[in-house]
């Protein structure tokens, strides 16, 4: 219950998911790779049941679709026999936000760590600024 409160609130410690999240939250829309690296962090990571967070989903997205977020969340919990695409949340964000830009803009309290150092949770550059990551 603990680990799913922190996802959903954007709380978990692991920067990229957390500024997903509380995008998500905030505005009602999130971009393919936010919901891919979400979605894969809460089924894969966290190890929590992935219709919890398709539900989420389905709550807060103003895009929703229920087709495309129930077999996006299904495919990401490795349940169609597909590829079961397990992220590297540090590489995604540095990957896909080199400059840490998207993640201080959700994460204004990480708006002192500079560069890509931002993506790294529990760094030395985090230190005392943001949560202890949420165990993986």
């Amino acid at each position: 219950a603990e680990a799913l409160e922190a996802w959903k609130t954007g709380r978990t410690g692991w920067p990229l998911v957390d500024a997903s999240m509380r995008e998500l939250v905030a505005t009602g829309f999130l971009s393919n790779r936010g919901r891919q690296v979400a979605a894969a962090f809460l089924a894969l990571e966290l190890r929590l049941d992935w219709r919890l967070g398709a539900a989420f989903f389905e709550e807060h997205l103003l895009d929703y679709d229920p087709a495309s977020n129930w077999a996006n969340w299904h495919a990401v919990a490795g349940l169609t026999g597909g590829k079961v695409h397990r992220f590297n949340v540090v590489r995604q964000g540095k990957t896909h936000d080199p400059d840490g830009e998207y993640v201080r803009l959700w994460c204004p309290e990480l708006a002192g760590v500079a560069g890509a150092a931002v993506h790294n949770p529990g760094g030395a550059a985090l230190e005392s600024r943001f949560l202890e990551p949420v165990a993986v």
